[in-house]
């Protein structure tokens, strides 16, 4: 069965779990062309399979282990279990098995829209350049050197210095920002959607650490431990995304990086932390 999936596939085309029985489902991890399977499409799945078929509470939290690696192309197994279906509210356990190895932990949360307070310190306004503006992802492969085949069904749009990166001065935050939106616009399914922005949330990852490290970064191996997600606020993801990515701390090569994602209007609509394991390799390895 063919698992590549080009820049131009249609992003909900891999997204796709299929029932395998009761509370359980099948999925068939995308290859991306990296020749390794990605987190966030783990994840990504899992959403899928805790969402079900028919609820349209929307997901508000997301705590996932990556326990081992899945296989790019390769085949895995959800088992969804039910821990608190009550008042609106909705937690699920998604376990994630491939060759009969547990390979992830999936803690989800669902939880109705309630009357309440709502504020955002961050105004709406944000004086950054329009995506519009910027150059494609598939202009800066060409003008920088890397290899289109890194291009995935997301598109983007980065704020900041060309790669390679220089290395991050001592003492001082540095973030990685660009505009993401999906190639191809998605179906109006809600879960597909809160689906697809897990996904983002892992997009590219390393962005962090490599901004932090520079010319450095290569020769380190780099593998997420857990991944953490908050959605503030449902969003249908039509429009063009803003992500910023920033890994403040490293110890005993675990590093730690935290992501914010908004509208283009400046509303905040998910935070994102992840820990990763960052060693030297004599290779590298991203």
């Amino acid at each position: 069965m063919e698992t590549r999936i080009g820049m131009n596939e249609p992003l909900a085309s891999f997204l796709r779990i299929e029932r395998a029985g009761a509370d359980a489902w099948t999925a068939r991890i995308a290859d991306l062309g990296w020749g390794k399977a990605l987190g966030g499409d783990v994840l990504a799945r899992a959403v899928l399979a805790a969402s079900g078929t028919g609820d349209t509470t929307p997901l508000h939290s997301l705590h996932a282990y990556f326990l081992r690696p899945a296989t790019a192309g390769g085949e895995v197994l959800l088992r969804v279990a039910s821990l608190r279906e009550d008042g609106g509210r909705a937690q699920r356990r998604v376990a994630l098995w491939a060759d009969n190895r547990e390979i992830c932990e999936v803690m989800t949360s669902f939880a109705a829209t309630r009357d309440g307070p709502s504020y955002q310190v961050t105004p709406a306004a944000r004086q950054l350049p329009a995506p519009e503006t910027l150059p494609s992802d598939l202009e800066l492969a060409r003008a920088e050197g890397w290899p289109e085949l890194y291009l995935s069904p997301i598109e983007w749009r980065r704020i900041g210095p060309a790669w390679p990166f220089p290395r991050a001065p001592q003492g001082v935050s540095v973030r990685w920002t660009g505009w993401f939106r999906p190639r191809v616009p998605l179906p109006t399914e809600p879960r597909l959607h809160a689906a697809a922005l897990v996904l983002l949330s892992d997009h590219s990852s390393h962005w962090g650490v490599e901004t932090r490290l520079g010319p450095d970064f290569p020769r380190h191996d780099f593998v997420s431990l857990d991944h953490a997600v908050w959605i503030h606020r449902p969003v249908q993801w039509d429009d063009w995304l803003l992500m910023t990515t920033a890994s403040d701390v490293s110890h005993a090569g675990r590093a730690l990086t935290r992501r914010e994602i908004f509208t283009r209007e400046g509303w905040l609509v998910a935070s994102v932390a992840q820990e990763a394991l960052v060693t030297e390799s004599s290779g590298a390895s991203t």
